[in-house]
């Protein structure tokens, strides 16, 4: 994200913000998150491990976009996207399967800060893309200019 415009890095800073923060509360206690995301611990005994994994993975990405440049951040984000979208899919399916509790609102629970991720991620990667492009016609103008 460094060296990127105030508004791009606006979106991607929130959108590690947001990932970063929830994987680390996963992490630090896994119990309480299951707790509030409706996961019965007594039924579901590795699932704490499963947390920490998801969130150590969540984390590691978020320091990554942090960190990367203008070169490779299109990348970390498209990656991101794929995870994001792949989590809301795997939760609906599974709420779907029956295998959550039957308290109203699994679902939000389980994916509004995944798609609050993804609609940052997808703007940034709009915004890039659109950049690079206006970048790379501002230089065929130029170019073309030149050679008369």
């Amino acid at each position: 994200m460094r060296g990127q415009i105030w508004y791009i890095a606006l979106l991607i800073g929130l959108m590690c913000i947001i990932r970063f923060s929830l994987s680390a509360f996963g992490y630090a206690n896994p119990h309480w998150f299951m707790e509030e995301i409706g996961i019965s611990l007594s039924s579901n005994p590795q699932m704490p491990y499963a947390i920490r994994a998801w969130a150590i993975r969540d984390m590691i990405i978020s320091v990554l976009v942090a960190l990367a440049d203008k070169t490779t951040v299109k990348m970390l984000l498209a990656g991101c996207v794929a995870i994001d979208s792949t989590d809301i899919v795997s939760a609906y399916l599974s709420g779907v399967a029956g295998l959550f509790g039957t308290e109203d609102g699994w679902l939000l629970k389980l994916t509004s800060t995944a798609v609050a991720a993804l609609l940052l991620e997808l703007g940034a990667l709009i915004l890039l893309s659109i950049r690079r492009q206006e970048g790379f016609e501002n230089k065929s103008a130029e170019s073309s200019a030149t050679t008369r």
